[in-house]
């Protein structure tokens, strides 16, 4: 695909599309996620043509939401087999068939064998290509924005998928959906079902080219600026490929709630949390320091006054939480696990540093009754501690936080249970407001049945 494009339109294509390229052309059940804007249909346009090139004797259905966007590609495709110059020379066996009738849906070219199916056929999930067959089947952004909003028009297109579109493939062909989220209950979990291969790729990740799904096309400042412009909901769920994000699993995206101005008649008890991960490559967790503090009067809320997280080896980890404890006035605690690498790296903070560490030690029966300081081993527990917060009116943190691998702080909540992305600032945070409820006087029942 990549000479291909570099011949017939003199444009080099992404690392991204060459991947896309390689799945459209070899995979038989492939679905693949992607954002706004990465140009699906002009990679699956330049496919089609060279496919055709390659065996006129292919029949091949292109499905889109809707039939007046598929027309437009039908009508480019046939101008490339007409007029340019390049594939003309690359492909002289393509030729339009004269006895045919190409309209704005379908196109035919000279074939050996006589078929009734078009060389081409593009049109609506709703279009009329019942009783046809083809050897490749796209299925290029089925669902927009609106439908996800109606469960009758999902339920059609479903059974439109299912009952009508897996039985036009012919045995042996390639069936390929290409689409960007708009919900948790759009197309994605019926390609599940039916056995397609996932591939998600969101505007941010671990990419062997870069951070980004394009490093010229999607900068890190133009995926600052993107989440800017469509709000952290909207970009989470089309750029991040991540709906789940948009509303919440455990903790729901409307129980979070937002300081604007700190009370600045009230001393604030300090607290910090810290999850380490000692690593600086980009697959891995990140380190997350989440300070707090805590208005020991009624109704003692507690705000996130910062949250930072990086990558980073231990030498330089270990002065990175130093730095910080040290410059932060007020400091009654900072909280860690009490596991693996993080023991020692405690006593060597301690040692040197003589910061208040605390130990957060995993939460029992004996350890609640007692009141010690604990936290769930459970990622659902810290969740579910932290939405109790949230909807108590105790919990508030500020808008506008730094991304971290194009996340925000939110939308790393509102995964927590979907098995996707990363839960360390999550922890961080949790960390820190066990401390901060920790400080309360102990006359004061604390509520830790989310711990349970």
């Amino acid at each position: 695909m990549e000479a291909y494009s570099k011949a017939v339109y003199n444009w080099d294509f992404e690392p991204y599309q060459l991947a896309w390229a390689e799945a459209l052309a070899t995979t038989t059940r492939t679905a693949i996620i992607c954002p706004p804007d990465s140009r699906k249909s002009t990679t699956v346009r330049m496919f089609v043509e060279k496919m055709i090139g390659l065996n006129p004797e292919i029949s091949i259905l292109w499905l889109m939401s809707a039939g007046s966007q598929s027309e437009k590609h039908v009508a480019s495709v046939s101008q490339t087999i007409k007029y340019n110059p390049v594939y003309r020379r690359a492909f002289p066996a393509v030729e339009p068939d004269g006895d045919l009738f190409w309209n704005k849906s379908a196109l035919y070219v000279k074939r050996k064998k006589v078929s009734p199916d078009p060389t081409l056929m593009a049109t609506g999930l709703k279009g009329p290509y019942q009783g046809l067959h083809f050897n490749i089947i796209i299925i290029d952004d089925p669902t927009d924005q609106e439908d996800v909003s109606s469960p009758t028009t999902m339920m059609d297109q479903e059974n439109k998928v299912r009952g009508v579109v897996l039985d036009r493939l012919l045995e042996g062909g390639r069936i390929v959906a290409i689409f960007t989220r708009w919900g948790t209950n759009d197309l994605f979990h019926v390609f599940q079902e039916i056995g397609f291969e996932i591939f998600q790729m969101p505007i941010v990740g671990d990419y062997p080219w870069g951070p980004t799904l394009s490093n010229t096309r999607f900068p890190m400042e133009v995926v600052e600026q993107k989440r800017r412009d469509k709000g952290d909901m909207l970009y989470q769920m089309t750029f991040m490929c991540n709906p789940e994000a948009a509303s919440g699993n455990v903790l729901k995206r409307e129980h979070i709630q937002y300081w604007d101005k700190l009370p600045d008649d009230r001393a604030l008890q300090i607290f910090m949390g810290v999850d380490p991960a000692a690593t600086e490559k980009t697959k891995n967790d990140m380190t997350a320091i989440a300070t707090v503090g805590i208005d020991l009067k009624k109704p003692r809320p507690i705000y996130l006054l910062d949250m930072w997280a990086g990558r980073m080896e231990v030498p330089d980890l270990r002065e990175e939480i130093a730095k910080r404890g040290q410059r932060t006035a007020g400091l009654r605690g900072m909280g860690l696990e009490t596991i693996g690498f993080q023991i020692s790296l405690i006593q060597d903070i301690r040692r040197k540093y003589r910061l208040p560490f605390k130990e957060i030690p995993y939460r029992t029966r004996k350890r609640t009754q007692m009141r010690v300081v604990a936290i769930d081993r459970n990622k659902i527990g810290r969740a579910m501690y932290l939405d109790s917060l949230f909807t108590s009116g105790r919990l508030f943190i500020p808008k506008g936080l730094p991304l971290a691998d194009g996340v925000s702080l939110e939308s790393e909540l509102c995964s927590i249970g979907s098995g996707r992305g990363h839960d360390d600032r999550m922890d961080a945070l949790s960390f820190a407001c066990v401390l901060a409820e920790a400080a309360i006087p102990r006359r004061t029942v604390i509520g830790m049945g989310a711990f349970g």
